[in-house]
């Protein structure tokens, strides 16, 4: 079954897009993003995405993340900065490396002294206008 040149096509139309739009967007120090689990799994609240629920699917350890994040309620509301926060008072994804395709890529946490690994596509590009190398973020509400 050869899909690979699908998905790759795909990808690389999602992640043009995202950062095209992201660039033309109005960049804020701090973004408050609200995140929910449906029956289908978690996702971001983005009503400006112009695409398809499914590419705000949060998956790959994000959604893993989440459900801790949310003490299982199934919802969670995040500020995300990245410029630098106080430590003491921010979680703090690194970047590791890019996805192969192109679309989006992996990053690392630490919570309660465990290292985390998990994947954020090519729609971080939309919201940021590129992949960030460091992104902060706290529970909010």
């Amino acid at each position: 079954m050869k899909t690979i040149p699908f998905l790759r096509t795909a990808s690389t139309a999602k992640v043009l897009v995202s950062r095209l739009m992201g660039k033309l967007r109005r960049q804020e120090s701090v973004q408050t993003h609200s995140f929910y689990r449906d029956a289908t799994g978690w996702y971001i609240d983005l009503p400006s995405w112009p695409g398809p629920k499914g590419a705000l699917a949060m998956v790959c350890g994000a959604d893993t993340l989440l459900e801790h994040l949310s003490r299982g309620t199934g919802r969670v509301t995040l500020e995300i900065s990245l410029l630098p926060q106080d430590e003491t008072q921010w979680q703090v994804l690194h970047y590791l490396y890019p996805q192969s395709y192109g679309d989006g890529a992996f990053y690392r946490a630490h919570r309660n002294g465990r290292l985390h690994e998990l994947w954020l596509c090519g729609v971080t590009e939309f919201v940021f206008g590129r992949m960030p190398k460091v992104i902060y973020y706290r529970v909010v509400g």
